[in-house]
Formats: structure tokens, C-alpha cells, sequence
């Protein structure tokens, strides 16, 4: 069919509908926007009505996609983000040199910023982006041109490479553990526990890594309770406690010392941390190159 403006839906229309599946939120596609929910409203019934059919359940509570919708959403975000991509690069050529990267708090702080400081010694040109967010892959893709965080199966994405699986082990600070050296490992386990309280992260609790090694759980004496892994990290090296680590994530804390195994038991699950390319950078060559690097020096 040749293009033309009558086959076209406005525009406007789109952008609403994309920030709503998105979301599966009228209310959270309008602070996105900066309207009105009713004006997200109004462009979905706008949209709606030029294309014949409902994109949008909404006898439920929280709206949800109909299958039309999802098929449609399916096939038209990848269109908008290039549309964006494409105007961003010729407003601002500079956008070719840059790479947006979303990654989880942990991944970011712990492994992903050394790496980029290499990076940018060996590509000083490249202007480096961070996004940081929990739940990195319900981040709309529109946002970013990469991602790395934690799935228990394969993401979504133009180019999908697991950078290492998930291996989780114990570990403490040196003084911690010399401390309570008399001490077996569930004697040593039941003494202070720092507990990670993040549900978004997907990660093992205290109880799952115990069932996960066919272990009785332990029930410590006293915990501390995080919401952010960094924290938790931060005082596990002030020997306030036990900690569950991810192997890869505390690589240079284990090298430096500041932190060491308790004992030699590990959980390792086909679960991982993955490298996605969305939509948005999938045509940038530099992106080529950032990929590359990064899974060479895994």
C-alpha cells in the first residue's frame, strides 16, 4: 500500500499510545508527557476511533493491552523510537558519539563504572550516558541505547548476549570473619545476617539461597535490612555482618581484600546478567564497538 497521510494515525495519537502500553498507566503516560491524563485519554479514543478497534481493556482496574493492542504496540514503538533517533542525530549530530546505558544501582555502581572508566581511556571521544534504574528491563527502551541487569531468562532486545551467569556465595570482611573463626559455617551464618529487602531486584533471599543448596535454613541472631545492595555491601566491609554475594559483581572488592569468601559453598543458577541493545541504538556503530569491548572484558 503506498503511504499516504489518510493511512497515516496522527501522531500525537501514537506518542500517547506508546507512553500507555508502555506503562499499562494513563496517569504515569501523562507525567511522562507533561498533559493531562485526559488528554492521554482523548488521543488513545482519538486513535482508537481512526483505526476501528479497542487497543485498550479497561473494565479491569488497571488497564491492559487488548490483543490488537499489543500487536499494534508491538510493531509501531520500534518505528517511534527511530522517528526520535533520527531527529535527535539531526538536531544534535553529537548523539551519533554518545551511548545512553540503563543498568540496576548494583550492576552500575559495582561493575559497570570501572569498566567505563577503561573504556573512556581507550575511546576518549564516546560520551557515556547512565541511567539507573531497578527494574532496568521495564524501562522504556525509548530511553536508552543498552541495558544491563539481571533476568532469570532470556530479555527482550535487537541483540541479547549473557555476560555471566549467576553465582551467589557468602562473603564478610576479613575482620569479621577472623573474629568468629571458632565458628562453624552455620554457627557463623546465624550470628548477623544482612538482608537485602528489594523485591525488584529478582535476586535471591537469605531463605531461597539455603533451599537453593538443599541447607536447613538458618535463623540469625540479629540482621540488618537494605534497600539498596550498595548499602549492604558498604556494611558487610565494615564488618557489620554476613552478606549473600554475586560472583563477577564484587570481583575488585575480593581482590582488594576489603571483603572475602566465609566458606566455599555457591549457588549457581542458569539465571545471569545480561547485555540488550533496544531499538533505539541498534543503528549506532559506535554501540558496535561498546558491545564488543564490554563482553571482552567480562
Amino acid at each position: 500500500m503506498p503511504l499516504t497521510i489518510k493511512n497515516l494515525p496522527p501522531l500525537n495519537a501514537l506518542v500517547a499510545f506508546d507512553a500507555a502500553a508502555t506503562s499499562l498507566s494513563f496517569t504515569r503516560a501523562a507525567d511522562k508527557l507533561f498533559v493531562t491524563q485526559g488528554a492521554v485519554s482523548r488521543q488513545i479514543r482519538l486513535l482508537e476511533g481512526n483505526l476501528g478497534v479497542s487497543l485498550f481493556d479497561r473494565t479491569q482496574r488497571q488497564i491492559c493491552l487488548t490483543p490488537a493492542g499489543r500487536d499494534y504496540h508491538q510493531q509501531i514503538s520500534g518505528a517511534l523510537a527511530q522517528i526520535s533517533l533520527a531527529t535527535q542525530a539531526l538536531q544534535n549530530p553529537v548523539l551519533d558519539s554518545q551511548i545512553t546505558i540503563a543498568a540496576s544501582h548494583a550492576v552500575a555502581s559495582l561493575w559497570l563504572m570501572p569498566r567505563i572508566s577503561d573504556y573512556s581511556r581507550v575511546y576518549p571521544d564516546v560520551d557515556i550516558r547512565l541511567l539507573v534504574a531497578d527494574s532496568v528491563f521495564e524501562t522504556d527502551v525509548a530511553d536508552y541505547d543498552c541495558s544491563i541487569g539481571f533476568s532469570h531468562s532470556e530479555p527482550a532486545g535487537v541483540r541479547v548476549e549473557k555476560l555471566f551467569n549467576e553465582r551467589v556465595f557468602v562473603v564478610s570482611s576479613p575482620d569479621f570473619l577472623a573474629q568468629h573463626q571458632s565458628l562453624t559455617p552455620a554457627q557463623l551464618l546465624a550470628t548477623r545476617q544482612l538482608v537485602l529487602d528489594n523485591p525488584t531486584t529478582g535476586w535471591f533471599n537469605w531463605r531461597e539461597w539455603f533451599l537453593g543448596l538443599n541447607m536447613a535454613p538458618v535463623v540469625p541472631q540479629h540482621k540488618v535490612t537494605f534497600s539498596h545492595y550498595n548499602m549492604l555491601i558498604q556494611a558487610a566491609q565494615q564488618g557489620q555482618g554476613v552478606a549473600l554475594a554475586w560472583d563477577y559483581l564484587l570481583d575488585d572488592y575480593l581482590a582488594a581484600g576489603s571483603l572475602v569468601k566465609a566458606f566455599d559453598q555457591t549457588l549457581e543458577t542458569q539465571a545471569g546478567f545480561y547485555l540488550t541493545t533496544s531499538n533505539n541504538g541498534s543503528q549506532k556503530a559506535v554501540l558496535d564497538d561498546f558491545c564488543a569491548w564490554l563482553i571482552d572484558n567480562t
